[in-house]
């Protein structure tokens, strides 16, 4: 009895220690859209993820863990009213980190989010997002699109 208390205790505290020891993150990625200015040739012009002015669109980074959470989501800088809507994740290249379908993740309402199911330290996915925007209520004819990178942390 004494023994299957304690067999029953320690399998109790080795998997909550395996469940607890790998924290899920979530990761928000906002691409950041100065809607007033926004054309087809001025992309990488009004658009940015916050980072500094050094790193390009293209240089920009984030870094991920294993079943972290990634969600894209748009804002415009110049104006509440008008809408920036994230409508796909492309992989481009590197490894696919995510459960891709076809190379898309796709948008629902705006806002794409996925799971890092894939990779190991330092594997990199090159991938493309694909947003609309809408100025005044209108919506700018076309879609646009910006290529960052995501990171398995080392």
């Amino acid at each position: 009895m004494k023994y299957s208390i304690l067999i029953s205790a320690i399998t109790y505290f080795f998997i909550l220690s395996t469940h607890t020891s790998k924290a899920q993150e979530t990761k928000t990625i906002t691409l950041n859209v100065n809607t007033s200015e926004l054309t087809r040739s001025t992309v990488n012009e009004n658009a940015n993820f916050g980072q500094s002015p050094r790193i390009s669109n293209e240089d920009f980074t984030i870094e991920v863990s294993l079943d972290d959470v990634v969600v894209w989501k748009g804002l415009s800088t110049s104006s509440e009213d008008d809408r920036v809507e994230i409508l796909s994740i492309n992989h481009e290249g590197g490894v696919s980190l995510f459960n891709y379908s076809r190379n898309i993740l796709k948008g629902e309402n705006g806002v794409v989010s996925a799971v890092v199911t894939k990779g190991k330290a330092g594997d990199s996915d090159k991938y493309t997002i694909k947003f609309r925007v809408y100025r005044n209520g209108e919506r700018l004819p076309g879609t646009f699109q910006i290529d960052p990178k995501i990171v398995i942390k080392r």
